[in-house]
């Protein structure tokens, strides 16, 4: 920020003395009041006005070609009319372009660098037609004119060249001179022809030939502003249709957002980028260069701080920044942008890219960033909404564990993989559960099942799997768990159900399970189907009919 505080400094030092000068040069009679009626004037000024109210943007600089019209002032009228509408369209075109949020820092720092080139942009030109013996109003066109204004236009290209040095000496933007070029062509040379072109009409108001040339120019920068947009944002809005079109088919959340990540990189210029997914109750935040998860941003920290309910903050150039972001970034990056969208149903995008690119995010393109975060967090909430729809119907609603369906599409993806076995199925049954609805009501009973699965969970490990098979009856599949494994787990079972009563509505209600187990040895041995079938069996002779509150394995069974 040294380099545009110095910038700053210096361009009002100079429009301060460009100034005092112009007003010596009036009050000692070089320069003289405009001659023209205070009508045609204030029409003139609106032209101005008017042109400058559409401008062509490269890299950050804007391209008003209200000094086409300024010249047709000049070459119709005098250079005192011409000075004074330049400086009037400039104050409208500064005020037009001011954003609430750097109204101020932008009006300090490009005022007086737009109002000396302003200045420059008529005063030279002018100073060599005059020179060279250019007279201004409707006799400007004649044989004795080519001179001046083959003078006239050679001071132009030059003074649009230095104006291209300028641009990179006080804003540290690299534009080529190609587009500066081209934008010279249309803005003067196309409105010379113009010009000539209505002076032909030299029996007509001047303020007539003036209008007649300055609709033309303006027509022709329509021409060449639509194609602009076209050309260069075209393509780049069809993309990001593509990007919206590739995140809205994710099928999952992890999907989604690896291909939101891979998209923005694909669509977005930036040399720091950073992102943050709300999603329900919890955070993720990316680094968008190296689409790596990474700890939160103190950007995000800052953002919040200064600008809390803001959903975008976008700045064009470095001099516009907030001192306290400034501070957190390389001091050449030039634009910034932060968009969140509205946080709806607890899904919410949070994106932020900087770079050394000059006005690297237009209006246009910020309004497709926010389309695609829409995309993303639809898609979000349409995967976690069939993830849940996709849970409830593997889920048993009273105790929260796995139903029979569930466990059976687990059973099958654990004993088709090698590594799991040997495997074993526990069947677990309350006893005398029929004696407990009963005696208590059958919303006691459901409090039991609930207890009964918690227990259950306390004692299994990790990997192993538990359902509620139907009724009182539960299932559990133990991966890499032999004869005696599998035995021990049921007993510890066993034991957590029968050493405590289960306290229900204030009531302690003694409750126990019998148990049986069957394992497969190794992939082939056994169908899943049979091993459940085996593991039911062991549950009923050697636990129910043994006396319950028992765990029984199928190898051991005596009949």
């Amino acid at each position: 920020m040294n380099h545009f505080r110095k910038m700053s400094v210096l361009g009002w030092s100079i429009w301060s003395m460009l100034f005092g000068l112009t007003l010596i040069l009036f009050a000692t009679g070089v320069l003289n009041m405009p001659a023209i009626e205070p009508l045609p004037f204030i029409l003139i000024a609106l032209l101005v006005i008017i042109f400058q109210m559409d401008s062509i943007e490269r890299k950050g600089v804007y391209f008003t070609f209200s000094e086409s019209i300024v010249l047709i002032i000049f070459l119709f009228f005098d250079f005192e009319t011409a000075l004074f509408v330049n400086q009037i369209g400039l104050i409208v075109f500064q005020f037009v372009n001011l954003k609430p949020r750097v109204a101020l820092r932008r009006f300090r720092f490009t005022y007086p660098w737009n109002a000396i080139t302003s200045f420059l942009e008529i005063a030279i030109p002018a100073s060599v037609y005059l020179a060279l013996g250019g007279v201004t109003g409707l006799d400007f066109y004649s044989q004795d004119s080519f001179l001046p204004l083959a003078g006239l236009i050679l001071a132009i290209i030059l003074n649009t060249v230095v104006q291209k040095y300028q641009v990179g000496w006080w804003f540290r933007v690299d534009i080529p001179v190609r587009d500066f070029l081209s934008i010279a062509f249309y803005t003067y040379i196309v409105s010379l022809v113009f010009i000539l072109a209505a002076s032909l009409f030299r029996e007509t108001n001047l303020l007539v030939v003036s209008s007649i040339a300055a609709a033309l120019t303006f027509f022709i920068k329509r021409l060449i502003i639509q194609k602009g947009r076209q050309d260069a944002f075209k393509s780049l809005i069809e993309q990001y249709d593509e990007a919206k079109e590739a995140v809205s088919l994710s099928q999952s959340e992890a999907q989604a957002i690896e291909v939101f990540l891979s998209q923005c990189e694909r669509l977005n210029e930036y040399d720091e980028g950073f992102v943050e997914f709300k999603l329900f109750d919890r955070s993720l935040y990316f680094d968008l260069k190296t689409r790596q998860p990474i700890d939160r941003h103190v950007v995000f920290d800052l953002l919040d701080a200064t600008y809390p309910n803001e959903a975008s903050v976008e700045y064009e150039m470095r001099f516009e920044w907030d001192a306290l972001l400034s501070n957190e970034f390389d001091e050449n990056y030039h634009s910034f942008i932060s968009v969140r969208s509205e946080e709806i149903e607890g899904i919410r995008t949070w994106l932020v890219m900087t770079g050394e690119h000059v006005y690297g995010y237009p209006p246009i393109i910020q309004r497709e960033i926010v389309k695609l975060l829409k995309s993303f967090n639809r898609t979000i909430s349409r995967c976690h909404e069939r993830d849940r729809l996709y849970t409830e119907s593997r889920t048993d609603s009273l105790t929260l564990l796995a139903n029979a369906r569930a466990f059976y599409e687990y059973g099958i993806q654990q004993i088709s993989d090698g590594s799991m076995y040997p495997i074993s199925v526990a069947m677990l049954d309350i006893d005398f559960f029929k004696k407990i609805n009963d005696t208590y009501g059958h919303q006691v009973g459901d409090s039991v099942l609930q207890e009964f699965g918690r227990r259950i969970r306390q004692v299994l490990r990790t990997d192993d799997f538990a359902a509620r098979y139907g009724g009182e009856e539960f299932i559990l599949l133990l991966n890499r768990c032999d004869v005696e494994a599998a035995v021990e787990i049921a007993e510890r079972i066993r034991q957590q159900i029968e050493t405590k009563p289960f306290h229900v509505d204030g009531i302690d209600i003694p409750v126990t399970a019998s148990i049986g187990v069957d394992t497969i040895q190794a992939f082939g041995d056994k169908r899943l189907d049979d091993t459940i079938r085996n593991a039911d069996r062991a549950l009923y002779v050697g636990g129910k009919y043994a006396g319950r509150n028992r765990v029984a394995h199928y190898n051991f069974l005596t009949s």
